[in-house]
């Protein structure tokens, strides 16, 4: 069974990133576990009992079984050494085969640490001769996934199809109403308006209708030629 663990700074990150992406993972079967470093909270409209509700309906909705809040200090998230070691022990604990963080650049300065903290984790997950919990672990692959905080997009590296799967998306995305609510009477569409916006976007690169972007940190190994087609 393919182990998979997507980091985020926040609730509801995983979701509006790739959630069908995790749909799509959960219906092949995958194992799969969503590690948010923070709460989320404060947020002008939202509370830690509101926010972990929410998070629990959204994870239902998307199928996940294992969901990880590692506490870590939302709006001063920081790659120190403390935060490190704690992301490398659920990496040792878990032993997953792939990993997914944020991309940088970002505007979010809490997803920009996050993605630091991914690639430092990783690295230290494999360290021996330490009184970490868990045993040593290299995580084989690891992918980025794009922010709504991004007013553009790079290329990806790849594009995952999930019109099969846009409700189920759009439905958890939905399960955070405090997160849905504008402070701004000067946006012109709301955060679910972008995000069809660009999943349209990537759907139509990939002749489809809707689609996640993601970015490979190293080059991909490609073993069966069918894949290419």
């Amino acid at each position: 069974m393919t182990k998979a663990m997507i980091i985020a700074s926040h609730p509801d990150d995983a979701e509006l990133a790739m959630g069908g992406t995790i749909v799509k993972m959960i219906e092949s079967g995958w194992d799969v576990t969503i590690v948010d470093l923070t709460d989320g909270e404060p947020t002008p409209f939202g509370s830690k009992e509101l926010r972990q509700k929410e998070t629990e309906k959204a994870s239902n909705i998307l199928g996940i079984k294992k969901r990880i809040c590692l506490k870590m200090p939302n709006r001063y998230l920081q790659v120190t050494l403390e935060n490190r070691k704690k992301l490398a022990e659920t990496i040792r604990l878990i032993q997953p085969d792939l990993i997914f963080g944020p991309v940088i650049p970002d505007y979010h300065p809490d997803h920009i640490e996050t993605s630091k903290l991914v690639r430092a984790a990783r690295f230290e997950a494999k360290f021996h001769k330490t009184d970490m919990a868990g045993t040593p672990h290299w995580v084989p692959r690891e992918y980025s996934y794009y922010s709504t905080h991004r007013l553009y997009y790079d290329k990806p590296s790849f594009i995952v199809d999930i019109t099969d799967v846009w409700d189920k998306k759009i439905e958890s995305i939905k399960a955070y109403q405090s997160q849905l609510k504008s402070v701004s009477e000067k946006n012109t569409f709301s955060l679910l308006d972008k995000i069809e916006i660009t999943c349209r976007y990537f759907g139509q690169c990939i002749c489809s209708k809707y689609g996640e972007p993601f970015v490979s940190n190293e080059p991909i190994c490609v073993k069966k030629l069918e894949l290419l087609v």
